[in-house]
């Protein structure tokens, strides 16, 4: 049995050892596989004594500490608790200013972009050469509708109303003049029928003759002939009094209502015409609606104004915000009034939207920016807000390391000399120290130094705990 390991030990065939770095590389990795094999054939077969020797070799080379280390233990802390938020800088309150009227030319243009201006202040003016003629036309209209009205309302003239009431006068003295004619008349006529029976009955006594009857008869139907004449001019002036009268009433009351109302709708129209252009007129004024900071200018000299066409991008008073998307999980942490640490300034939350995107799952947090900060809408920045602190296991930065983008760490086994890997869960950091969610438990001892350059089941010296 020994010839025969023998043979197999010193027959081996040689492979050709390359140069440099790659031939020692070679040479250890066929020491190992010797020390190896002889490690598990040992105590099976017996070795001649240079077998027995190169595994001694190895065993001894296997048992070198690689490295000398420190451990640490993995112990509660007070973690301060931080959120992460990252996004956007935007105006809070974005506002935009164009023109309400369409088909004018753009005059002048007194602001640009990255000025502040204040509420009411011009930022351009439109031509409106056009809108101040039809202005002066309706005014002219204005005058006339209103004369029209004062007509409509009384139509009569003062010196006409005066002829109207002497008109009326000269009626009533006309209609006295004739009644007295008329009483003149009956009384003539009542005379002369008296004496035309008197005489008929002297006739009938023989002191008088028939002729003179008949004179006497013919006399009282001239005068009863006269009362009737007196009486139908009577009626004549009386009913020529009435409508003088009735001129003289329609004089003093006015035109008639429908006339006036005609008159009244007409100014009406020409009044509200007016309004409308002079309000035109204003809107070729184009002015900042409120304090701001004028983001972005979109209109030039010659450009013709329409209404659906933005001038101006302001920001509302000049005030920013960040504008940052956090998962639904985290959103329930934030609360109104919180600060946000951003670089060196110190900014508050908010507004929380209410909803969550469902494609994303993310929720939108507003954040106040302080004024006159130096960022930029547009810009992209981070920021952390504090939730607070809490005790958590955590472990020295030192102690982890990254394989394959997973963290580990490593720890004793139970000899005490070589180190065992770990995969770890880690959270947030605070200063030195990393918070150890899970692969470690509180009073684990890891080494401290030195992690990134052992592998499992390295031998190491511990230089102390601590």
């Amino acid at each position: 049995m020994d010839t025969k390991l023998e043979n197999q030990t010193t027959l081996q065939p040689r492979p050709a050892l390359p140069k440099s770095s790659n031939r020692k590389q070679l040479i250890v990795g066929a020491l190992l596989v010797l020390g190896l094999a002889a490690y598990v054939l040992k105590d099976k077969l017996p070795l001649n004594p240079g077998a027995r020797e190169a595994v001694t070799k190895v065993e001894r080379a296997n048992s070198q500490a690689v490295l000398t280390v420190e451990l640490t233990t993995v112990e509660p802390r007070d973690f301060e608790r931080k959120l992460l938020v990252s996004g956007t800088v935007w105006a809070w309150d974005p506002v935009q200013v164009g023109s309400e009227v369409n088909g004018l030319k753009v005059q002048s243009v007194l602001v640009d972009d990255g000025d502040h201006v204040k509420r009411g202040q011009l930022l351009a003016k439109l031509n409106s050469s056009i809108i101040e003629a039809q202005l002066a036309k309706k005014k002219a209209n204005l005058l006339g509708a209103e004369a029209s009205l004062v007509k409509a309302i009384q139509p009569y003239r003062a010196e006409d109303l005066t002829s109207l009431r002497y008109a009326y006068h000269q009626a009533q003295a006309n209609i006295a003049q004739e009644e007295a004619n008329l009483a003149r008349a009956q009384a003539n006529y009542s005379e002369a029928a008296e004496n035309a029976k008197r005489y008929t009955w002297l006739v009938s006594q023989g002191a008088v003759s028939a002729e003179d009857a008949d004179n006497r008869n013919t006399q009282a139907k001239v005068f009863l002939a006269e009362v009737h004449n007196c009486e139908q001019k009577v009626k004549a002036i009386k009913f020529a009094a009435q409508q003088a009268n009735d001129r003289l009433t329609m004089g003093v009351s006015g035109g008639r209502r429908e006339d006036i109302e005609i008159s009244k709708s007409q100014l009406a129209e020409i009044s509200a015409n007016i309004s409308e252009l002079n309000s035109q007129l204003a809107q070729t004024a184009i002015e900042a609606p409120c304090d701001g900071l004028v983001l972005k200018r979109s209109v030039h000299i010659g450009d013709i104004s329409s209404t659906s066409k933005v001038m101006f991008d302001l920001v509302r008073d000049g005030r920013l915000e960040l504008r940052a998307n956090l998962p639904e999980a985290d959103i329930g942490l934030v609360k109104p009034g919180q600060v946000v640490r951003i670089g060196n300034i110190d900014a508050h939350v908010r507004e929380i939207s209410p909803m969550i995107d469902q494609d994303t799952r993310l929720g939108m947090v507003r954040i106040d920016l302080p004024l006159n900060t130096q960022l930029r809408p547009g810009n992209f920045v981070k920021g952390e807000i504090g939730l607070g602190k809490t005790k958590v296991n955590s472990v020295g930065s030192s102690s982890v390391v990254y394989k394959d983008n997973r963290a580990i760490a490593y720890t004793l086994d139970s000899s005490g000399k070589k180190v065992q890997m770990h995969f770890i869960e880690v959270g947030g950091r605070d200063g030195d120290y990393i918070e150890v969610l899970s692969g470690l438990k509180a009073g684990d001892q890891v080494v401290a130094k030195g992690a990134g350059f052992i592998k499992d089941g390295d031998v190491v010296n511990v230089l102390k705990a601590k």
